[in-house]
This record gives C-alpha cells, structure tokens and sequence, in this order.
C-alpha cells in the first residue's frame, strides 16, 4: 500500500470516530469499571458500555453463527494471553468503524473498474480509499473465473480494546487485539438469486493470506498518533462452512509491541469436532461410547425425543469443553423440571471425567433449561421461566 493510501487511511479512521465510538472522551465524562469480576478468568469492563464501532457486521459476515460464536469467545481467549483480565480492562472495538471493516473485506479495484463504476456505487464500496484488503478481480466479471483465480479469503474483521488501571484513568488505549475470520470455502452465484456454488481453500493458504493482511492493517494502524507504540496482536481465524454444524478455530496470534513488525506466529493446535463421530473416538473414545450411552438413556425416558447433538472443542489434542444441545418439546413446566433433573443425574454418570461442560435443553430456538459444569467440579441447573 502506497504511503498516499495509509495517510489517507488514517483521515478516514479518524473522521469514522463519532462521539458514540471515540477511543477518548468528553473532559466531563468518568471513565469507571464494573465493580463485580466473575472470577480472574474474566475481564471487567469499562463503562460507560459503548458499543462496537463495527457492531452488527459479525452476524453478517461470518459464514454461520457457530462460526460468529467461536470467533468472538476465542479471541478472548488469545487475547488474555498477552492483555491479563488481573491487569487490563476491557471495552468492544472503538477504532475500526463498519465503513472501514466493510472497505478492508473488499477486493483492491483496478483503475478501470473504478472508472466504471457510478458514483453511489464507489461511495458504498470505497472505491476511492480502495483499501480491500482480498484479492483483485482485475476486471474480471465472470463468477466462477473470480472463484478460481481471486476468491475472498477474508470474512470479518473483530477488534477488542484493552486498558491499564492508569491509562482508563487517561483515557488512553493500552492495547488491542484484532481477529481475522478467513475463509475455507468461497461461496458464488454465477447469476443472481440463483444456484450457490462453493470453492475449496487451502486452509493453509488462507491462513498465509491471512498473515499478509495483518502485517497491512498493522501498517495502517501505526499511521494514527495512540497506536504507534501500544502492543496490538493479530490472531488468525479458519472458517468452517456454512453448512457445518462445528465451527471453525483459529490457528495461529502475533503481537507487535511497540511499533515493531509482526514477527513470530505462535500456531494454536485447536478444532470442534462433533460428537459422536469417528475423530472424536480419535481424541477420546471413552466420551464417544458415553456420549451414545447419554442419547440411548434420554430416548428411554421420554418417547419424543430424537437426539442431542454435541460439540467437542479439542485445544492440544485434549478436551477442553463439550457443548450439547438437547431438543425437547415443550409440555409444561413440571415436564421441564422432572426432564432437566434426569439430564443432569445423566450426565454426572456420563460425563463425570470432563472438567467443563455446557448442556442446553430447547424447543426449537427457545431455551428451556440450562446445565453447566465448570472447572471447579460443581454442577448448576438453571431452568427458565416460560
């Protein structure tokens, strides 16, 4: 990127800061926190609460909401590898405004496609700035050409902002943490409204491609005065499809400290797997065989149920958490009641040797009842009121 498109960058970054998504404010406003920590594992939070500058693009842009969920829950994680809830407090992602997310998602236009575009069209798409950050279609207007030669690698963009007890004080930003979603498949219609089609990306590919845009952004960023010395980290996020009922996971963060490059990438060995199936029996075959057990038991008890569907999210090659979801419909309150009692009696017989997990009974969409074991060992069962 040229020195004209980063200075440029910046005046767009900055005019894209309103009052309601500023990273300072007014001279009369407190910046305070939340009194109440859950525990260390979670960061407090900076208040008052001002909404992403971005918010709303994540539901949009992300393949499917499994991919959403595991996105944003992930970063968190990479990020109180570097940023400490015990040390830093945390706010949602107050620089990059949707105008500036929507332009980086964007493939870098030619001179002539530009030209060729009206003026509404340039202004929506920022074909002036032309800050995309996917590959160029060179002209190209063929659908399925663009699926083979410049398919968009890049989904979403998700920022996170990170404050030291001093600089909250100041108002001034003490790091942040920017996830890239990549693609690993690359959805198209050769004509619109009709038939969708879908590429194939190398995984691997993608995550290279993913790396070359952070080194971009982080260019950029520098350009602004309160960016150019705080640590800002990158984390890099493969996709699953829009049909997977898993999410994808992310493979590998980076930090740059104080104004240096971004230069090792630490991998992160992680994945969700869906439970039963043959790669959860690679992991752990003693959940696999439980799991099935857990189903059969739920089918004795009560005749309208088809089966749970779980998720394992494996980091290091071990179980950290399983997520599972139980369809139930819905009779009455005392049905609840008496059904989440016999879920949970199951699965402290089932599920006893996993330290963490998290099992949701619903009709349909709407929940029903919730049981959760977390890493001190206790079960809690909440049941919602209907």
């Amino acid at each position: 990127m040229k020195k004209a498109s980063i200075i440029l960058l910046s005046v767009l970054l900055l005019a894209g800061c309103s009052d309601n998504g500023d990273t300072t404010q007014k001279d009369d406003e407190k910046q305070i926190t939340t009194d109440t920590q859950i525990s260390k594992d979670y960061y407090r939070t900076l208040l008052p609460f001002k909404e992403s500058q971005a918010r709303g693009l994540t539901s949009t842009n992300m393949a499917s909401s499994y991919n959403g969920e595991a996105f944003e829950s992930g970063l968190l994680e990479i990020s109180k590898k570097v940023y400490s809830p015990e040390d830093y407090y945390y706010r949602d992602g107050q620089l990059l405004t949707k105008e500036a997310v929507k332009s980086y998602l964007e493939p870098q236009f030619t001179k002539k496609e530009i030209a060729a575009m009206d003026e509404d069209t340039r202004i929506d798409r920022n074909a002036y700035a032309n800050f995309g950050l996917n590959p160029s279609h060179n002209g190209e207007t063929d659908p399925e050409k663009i699926a083979q030669n410049s398919p968009a690698y890049l989904s979403h963009i998700l920022e996170q902002d990170f404050y030291t007890v001093e600089d909250a004080e100041n108002k001034k930003l003490s790091g942040m943490t920017i996830g890239l979603a990549m693609n690993s498949v690359y959805d198209y219609q050769k004509e619109p409204y009709g038939e969708v089609y879908s590429k194939e990306l190398n995984p691997k590919v993608s995550a290279e491609k993913g790396k070359e845009m952070a080194d971009e952004i982080l260019s950029r960023l520098r350009v602004k005065q309160e960016l150019k010395d705080i640590p800002i980290t990158f984390a890099i996020f493969i996709q699953s499809s829009t049909e997977s009922i898993t999410p994808g996971h992310f493979v590998a963060y980076s930090t740059s400290e104080q104004g240096d490059a971004l230069k090792k990438w630490e991998d992160i060995s992680e994945d969700y797997i869906l439970l039963p199936s043959p790669d959860t029996d690679k992991i752990n075959q003693n959940l696999n065989n439980n799991f099935k057990q857990f189903n059969e038991s739920l089918n004795s008890y009560f005749p309208n149920f088809t089966q749970a569907i779980g998720t394992v999210h494996v980091v290091d090659g071990q179980v950290k958490t399983v997520a599972i979801n139980i369809p139930l419909e819905y009779f009455g309150k005392a049905e609840v009641i008496g059904v989440t009692q016999h879920i949970a009696d199951q699965s402290r017989k089932y599920f006893d040797g996993i330290s963490s997990y998290e099992i949701s009974v619903v009709d349909n969409d709407k929940p029903l009842a919730l049981i959760t074991k977390e890493r001190d060992g206790e079960q809690h069962i909440h049941i919602y009121e209907q």
